[in-house]
């Protein structure tokens, strides 16, 4: 009995933390929107 408690904290305990891991992870860091200033903007008066 203590074995299946011990299997379920522990598959309990890896689901939080694999959700911790993807929760870490900031989607910004690859993502650009626009490198370089438009034309538009630039040339604003």
């Amino acid at each position: 009995m203590t074995v299946l408690v011990d299997l379920i904290i522990k598959l309990f305990t890896f689901l939080l933390q694999s959700i911790g891991t993807i929760a870490s992870f900031t989607p910004c860091t690859t993502y650009f929107d626009e490198p370089e200033v438009p034309e538009e903007l630039t040339n604003a008066k």
